[in-house]
């Protein structure tokens, strides 16, 4: 009996193995991706011209659209846009319909522009702060989605959004983590509603890898400094110069050991955009398939204790300001005492010589 059960186990196996690995063909067909200055838009663009697919692929800087330009074919148009202005979402949209044949619209839509955001504590940053970070990451992803839905919708097509693996246990990643929580909900809602339409959205999940954002320490650095120099006296009290310090040094050792493996993440969307029968959600990255999910599923007091006592999250130094004021209060004090004792030194010798 054991034995007929473990056969039919390897079967099914083998069975999801084979299907996983049926593909559509992405020649000739249309996919427009956000973001394609550098990183995963980037990389993503350039491996879906080479395989004969028409990529609109997005730029916000006209340094980043005139290099991909120059290494892709005549099947990829740069298109400017930037997601915070709803202008540029219209114009880029228009530019689309364009250049599409009459009668196609878009096989596929990635939705993969972002920014990383600031790290620390969430009385550390402003309403500004994380405004930026929703705007760019969750608000503009709903736009240009909203905008070219009509396009994908035409072919029953597919969206394929950026999420994290941050998503799915909390960090020290501030506005970061809050967009891309709201970018899973978001998805699972989308992709309920359009299941109408035939039109299927999958959701991207990797873990820490070396893009642009990752590889630019001041990324990180810059903002934590502004962060210290805005707070009162009693916040700096409260968490200690030194806990600006080991923030800037945890990112700083991420950014070093993120994985440099970036076309396991455009592998995924590539999956997502042409396979057979896509996932609804791809983990990239060991981290975030056999820590970060299934660390998801444990009760919350369980989840609370391990990442509070196992995942680096650097903690304030309370009381830090007053030993250092109580410190250099008294090198002064100290300095001024040997002052005095030259002073006494140099009365005695003259007394004396007198």
């Amino acid at each position: 009996m054991f034995l007929i059960l473990a056969l039919i186990s390897v079967g099914i196996a083998i069975l999801f193995w084979l299907l996983d690995r049926v593909t559509l063909s992405p020649k000739g067909r249309y996919v427009l991706i956000t973001g394609c200055d550098t990183g995963f838009g980037n990389a993503l663009a350039k491996s879906l011209d080479r395989q004969g697919c028409n990529v609109f692929a997005t730029c916000l800087t006209p340094n980043g659209a005139k290099k991909l330009e120059e290494c892709t074919s005549d099947r990829l148009h740069v298109i400017m846009m930037d997601v915070l202005k709803s202008e540029s979402i219209k114009e880029a949209f228009e530019e689309v319909q364009k250049k599409l044949p009459q009668g196609s619209g878009l096989w596929g839509l990635v939705n993969n522009a972002g920014v990383t955001g600031n790290v620390g504590y969430y009385d550390w940053w402003t309403r500004d702060d994380f405004r930026r970070i929703l705007e760019v990451n969750l608000l503009g992803v709903i736009e240009v989605t909203n905008v070219f839905l009509p396009l994908v919708k035409k072919v029953k097509g597919r969206i394929v959004n950026m999420s994290s693996g941050i998503a799915l246990a909390p960090c020290s990643a501030g506005g970061y983590a809050i967009s891309k929580v709201g970018i899973e909900t978001y998805s699972d809602c989308l992709r309920l509603q359009l299941h109408h339409f035939q039109t299927s959205v999958h959701i991207i999940e990797p873990s820490f890898f070396q893009t642009d954002g990752m590889q630019r320490k001041k990324a990180f650095d810059d903002p934590l400094e502004r962060a210290w120099s805005r707070m009162s006296k009693e916040q700096q009290d409260a968490y200690g110069r030194s806990c600006i310090d080991e923030f800037k040094q945890l990112y700083g050792e991420i950014s070093k050991t993120a994985d440099t493996r970036i076309h396991l993440v455009t592998d995924s969307i590539e999956h997502a955009l042409f396979a057979k029968y896509p996932w609804k959600r791809y983990p990239v990255g060991g981290l975030i398939r056999f820590v970060a999910r299934p660390g998801g599923l444990l009760p919350s007091f369980i989840g609370d204790f391990l990442r509070y006592n196992f995942v680096p999250f650097p903690k304030p130094h309370r009381g830090q300001i007053r030993r250092e004021d109580a410190t250099r209060e008294q090198q002064s004090v100290n300095g001024i005492l040997e002052g005095l004792d030259c002073r006494l030194e140099n009365i005695q010798r003259d007394t004396k010589s007198d």
